[in-house]
């Protein structure tokens, strides 16, 4: 079995590509050439993703977008990295803090990236940017509360590693790095010390290591995260609208 990622360097790729890592199956690496903006030429749209957006997953016949879907397939074909009994207490609560990362935190995060495309007017800009700050540190304090209540281990599920862990970093690390040289949360994840303690223990698994050595991330990955060693073009979520 081997899947195809479509990804940039730094996209949401990197959470699909940890979880294919940890999971230890084979996979190829299809590099999106964000500079010509390539994921919006009409093939790509056509082939892989309509809305011109990374990243994408091919498993046979099955070509799959959204990084929480395409995580969340992973996770039910492989029976790992997630509850997997319908219905339970414990599939529901991972489902509901799956959904919680990627609609509320990551949504407001894609507003903290681009900005104008969703107004235009400067004022209008800098209060949409001073509502972000605030909604995403309010998110990053939600957060923190719960994995507080936490027993038994660092992960968000206490003692069991699951792709909320791997969601949950990336987001963290794009939160003090993005659009580069205007994030808005600065060390912010990092000085909260329940969160610090689980992107401290990610940093040590060899899955994240190898994903972000193909990605030219330097570690510490999400503690002190850095940008990717290559050009700026190339990298996503940049000063300029793309």
């Amino acid at each position: 079995m081997s899947y195809q990622l479509y990804g940039a360097p730094d996209s949401a790729n990197i959470v699909v590509q940890m979880v294919l890592e940890q999971l230890g199956v084979r996979y190829e690496l299809c590099w999106v050439d964000r500079s010509s903006a390539e994921q919006r030429s009409v093939h790509y749209r056509q082939n892989l993703n309509p809305q011109g957006l990374l990243p994408v997953l091919v498993d046979g016949e099955t070509v799959l977008f959204e990084t929480a879907a395409i995580a969340l397939h992973l996770t039910d074909k492989h029976r790992m990295l997630a509850p997997q009994v319908p219905g339970s207490a414990a599939r529901s609560r991972f489902l509901q803090w799956l959904f919680y990362l990627s609609n509320t935190l990551h949504a407001d995060l894609r507003v903290q990236f681009y900005p104008r495309r969703h107004v235009e007017d400067a004022v209008a800009l800098e209060a949409l940017l001073a509502g972000t700050r605030r909604r995403v540190a309010g998110h990053f304090q939600l957060l923190e509360a719960q994995l507080s209540k936490q027993r038994g281990g660092p992960w968000f599920l206490g003692a069991e590693l699951s792709i909320l862990d791997f969601y949950l970093g990336a987001l963290c690390r794009w939160s003090v790095l993005y659009p580069t040289g205007a994030a808005l949360t600065a060390g912010r994840p990092a000085s909260l010390p329940c969160l610090r303690g689980l992107l401290s223990e990610l940093e040590q698994l060899p899955a994240v290591a190898n994903t972000m050595a193909a990605q030219k991330v330097a570690a510490p990955f999400f503690t002190q995260p850095s940008p990717p060693d290559m050009p700026l073009e190339q990298i996503c979520a940049r000063v300029a609208e793309p």
